[in-house]
């Protein structure tokens, strides 16, 4: 219990750190660009959130790692935005789906790695 507490926040910690040293942003929330016709970027988000809302996790984190471009400002944030999002869910739907907080942490320290960030 403990250990999955300091878990929880330290990827909080590290979410908020990275939208507020990177982003200069107070969350690490993803705005698409506009309603009317949808960037790269904002399909990527679209389809990441409906494979989490399907609670698919490990294909949408399967997606983001094939699609991801280090080059691409966007896909750091929306990477960034994913695993606060899975941060947020309950072990209970995290076991359901197959993946755990310890993933969470690993993936978005890939994240970081990918985008040359040591926080």
């Amino acid at each position: 219990m403990l250990h999955k507490d300091f878990l929880m926040r330290q990827i909080e910690g590290i979410t908020t750190a990275i939208a507020e040293l990177v982003f200069n942003k107070p969350s690490s929330r993803y705005e698409m660009q506009t309603e009317i016709r949808h960037s790269d970027s904002d399909l990527l988000y679209i389809l990441l959130c409906n494979m989490l809302e399907t609670k698919n996790i490990n294909g949408a984190e399967d997606l983001l790692f094939d699609t991801i471009e280090v080059n691409n400002h966007d896909h750091f944030l929306i990477a960034v935005d994913f695993y606060d999002k899975l941060n947020k869910m309950t072990d209970k739907e995290l076991n359901k789906a197959d993946f755990s907080r310890n993933e969470i942490e690993q993936g978005l320290n890939e994240v970081k790695s990918f985008y040359g960030l040591s926080i």
